[in-house]
């Protein structure tokens, strides 16, 4: 069986939502209108069994959502024919209103699957957001359909369709935000969020503007928005790519995009603005304005202060790097050669400063037979065997390959000097042990100190320290083939 393409779906659902734009309240209109909702509810279950992976669950939250939508219009629809129309609440709103946090959650869930645990920032921008977007729904949506009104149900159940609307706005802005991957399946999401924002709020603005028509006729209207945002989401699942949509952005980081500073930027003008204008006089819209600014300037300073945080990391992280090794995280080359040179150019006691070159026997044959890999555990192991026999002063540093220096400044005599060679020596009499397999290796040491020098200076201690370790491995290969 070929698989049906997603771009079908809202052509589908878009064709049976036209006899309800054409005809509002008319029975032969809404049967297709609840024709075509069932079609793709179904065929979004039957190929949800296709998705692999962790997308699944949040694909099986939307279809849930779609499902408990299409169980309160069927619900609606029986009421209506038993009892008579249901008046303003009805049971069938426990199903409309439960869609949007099942909605709400399934999203959620794909986004922090595919930002990896970067969700936060993307999470306070669309709070951001929605908290002027809540704001305004309180202000021109809830709060005139409740004036003169005691706080009944059918007030608080009008209410709860706006606040689901800004939930989905805020899954909106999660969605763009967050880091990934805006192609595909993720398209249609998008799509579908919006025109279904889009439905919402002119389902709220018909009843101005249609006033000789009842609230449920003028709904009908738009029967075939919501049906094609509603197949949207079905389009998504059944997008060749349908899992990916919750694979992790290949980059580690996400370009600032002029749109999301626009975005950002439109409630820090929004709230001053209103409050600049200093039309309310009802406590509620007072209260609420106060409130809403309060949460807003706190958002924002909480992204604030996470980005300069964000930007102290990444720049320690730069500095760490520039100054030790990323395998072994010992010093590097660089930071050697500059501990030494305050060492040198500060006051000495005779024979200290003193260099312990270090380089590994046996290492290359570790890399040509078990791989680099290997060879890697084998430097990360004598790095932390090294750094175990420190005194408190000494510097160990990798110089490149197998590689090693200690710098120390606490050694006074040579005795001193060649207690701590024979420490060093000692770290490679164990094997190192990597998948039950034994990387045996030993060292060669070459120890110079600046009192042993005329004139020390870095690079003469370095060289002296290299051509001394040089002699040893020379010896001992001389010895091993003798």
């Amino acid at each position: 069986m070929r698989p049906v393409p997603g771009w079908l779906v809202p052509l589908f659902a878009a064709a049976c939502g036209v006899p309800s734009a054409i005809a509002p309240g008319n029975a032969w209109a809404h049967g297709c209108y609840l024709l075509g909702f069932a079609s793709f509810v179904v065929l979004g279950w039957v190929r949800l069994r296709m998705v692999s992976g962790p997308a699944r669950t949040g694909y099986g939250l939307i279809l849930g959502a779609l499902s408990v939508w299409l169980v309160g219009d069927l619900l609606y629809d029986a009421l209506t024919r038993v009892v008579g129309p249901p008046g303003d609440v009805s049971p069938a709103d426990v199903f409309w209103v439960s869609g949007y946090p099942l909605l709400a959650i399934g999203l959620v869930h794909l986004v922090r699957l595919r930002t990896s645990g970067r969700l936060r920032e993307g999470l306070l921008d669309a709070m951001t957001l929605a908290t002027v977007m809540a704001w305004l729904c309180w202000q021109f949506v809830i709060l005139p359909a409740a004036e003169n009104q005691r706080l009944a149900l059918p007030v608080v159940v009008g209410a709860l369709y706006p606040l689901g609307d800004v939930v989905l706005f805020a899954v909106v802005a999660i969605l763009v935000m967050a880091p990934g991957s805006k192609r595909g399946p993720t398209r249609f999401v998008v799509g579908a969020l919006a025109l279904t924002l889009c439905g919402d709020v002119l389902i709220s603005m018909l009843p101005a503007v249609f006033t000789d028509l009842s609230r449920a006729v003028q709904a009908d209207r738009l029967d075939g928005v919501l049906l094609v945002a509603n197949s949207l989401f079905v389009a998504a699942v059944l997008h060749p790519d349908a899992a990916k949509i919750a694979e992790p952005s290949a980059t580690g980081h996400q370009k600032l995009h002029p749109a999301r500073v626009v975005f950002l930027g439109i409630p820090l003008v929004t709230m001053p603005l209103f409050a600049g204008l200093n039309t309310f006089t009802g406590v509620a819209s007072r209260v609420s304005l106060i409130v809403s600014i309060v949460l807003l300037t706190s958002l924002v300073l909480v992204r604030f202060v996470l980005v300069v945080r964000g930007q102290e990391a990444i720049r320690a992280e730069l500095a760490h790097q520039a100054h030790h090794d990323q395998l072994t995280g010992l010093a590097n080359r660089s930071a050697l050669r500059t501990v030494l040179d305050l060492s040198l150019s500060g006051p000495r006691g005779g024979y200290g400063p003193v260099l312990f070159y270090l380089d590994l026997n046996g290492f290359k044959q570790i890399n040509d037979r078990y791989g680099h890999a290997a060879g890697d555990v084998v430097l990360v192991e004598f790095a932390n065997r090294l750094t175990g026999v420190l005194r408190p002063g000494d510097v160990a540093a990798r110089l490149g390959g197998d590689e090693f220096v200690v710098l120390s400044e606490g050694i006074g005599t040579p005795a001193e000097a060649g207690a701590m060679a024979g420490r060093l020596q000692a770290l490679t009499v164990t094997p190192v042990v990597k998948d039950g397999v034994e990387l045996a290796v030993g060292v060669s040491i070459g120890v110079a100190a600046a009192g042993d020098l005329e004139h020390p200076d870095v690079d003469g201690l370095l060289a002296a320290a290299d051509a001394e370790m040089y002699t040893h491995k020379t010896a001992r290969r001389t010895l091993q083939n003798a």
